[in-house]
């Protein structure tokens, strides 16, 4: 549940990053050319006016692109955030995804998911008292650990440099 809620932190935190990024003014200068936007057809030039809201949506297109074409076409990947994902959400897997090893990626957020219903059933069956020895709480306990012993032991592969990405390379 911890890593679920950090997760979520982390989400919160990188989207609010991106907040302030790109401001249209919803008052446009008096300007004649203030929307206006060049399109090169084959023939002619043509100018088109655009709404602030088509405008919003073609320059966030066009940032956003730029920041993901850069790492698109270098496949260079920071080996201090692999080591810090596997750390903090390894348990998820999500630094298997960061690397691209989406398989690896994919199992262990099967088996959180399976860790975890596992060990809430559990614990529901110890606190309503319908078992003395709950088997479930055990084993999604164990599959919780071996999650984050598989995590850490991927950290120190990451830096050790016995882990490398998939699709790129560390740049540091």
């Amino acid at each position: 549940m911890k890593a679920f809620s950090l997760l979520l932190i982390v989400l919160f935190a990188y989207s609010s990053l991106f907040a302030g990024v790109i401001y249209v003014p919803n008052s446009v200068p008096a300007s004649p050319s203030s929307n206006n936007i060049v399109v090169n057809n084959a023939e002619t030039k043509t100018v088109k006016k655009l709404g602030t809201g088509k405008l919003f949506v073609k320059v966030f297109k066009k940032k956003l692109n730029n920041i993901t074409g850069s790492f698109k076409k270098n496949g260079e990947k920071s080996k201090l955030a692999a080591i810090l994902l596997a750390l903090f959400l390894g348990n998820l897997g999500i630094h298997d995804f960061y690397l691209g090893n989406k398989r690896n990626g994919f199992i262990k957020l099967g088996i959180y998911i399976v860790a975890m219903v596992l060990y809430i059933s559990g614990y529901i069956a110890v606190y309503t008292e319908v078992v003395d020895f709950p088997v479930t709480l055990l084993i999604g306990m164990l599959l919780l650990l071996s999650l984050s012993i598989w995590s850490l032991i991927d950290a120190i592969r990451i830096g050790t440099g016995k882990y490398e990405p998939v699709d790129g390379y560390f740049r540091d």
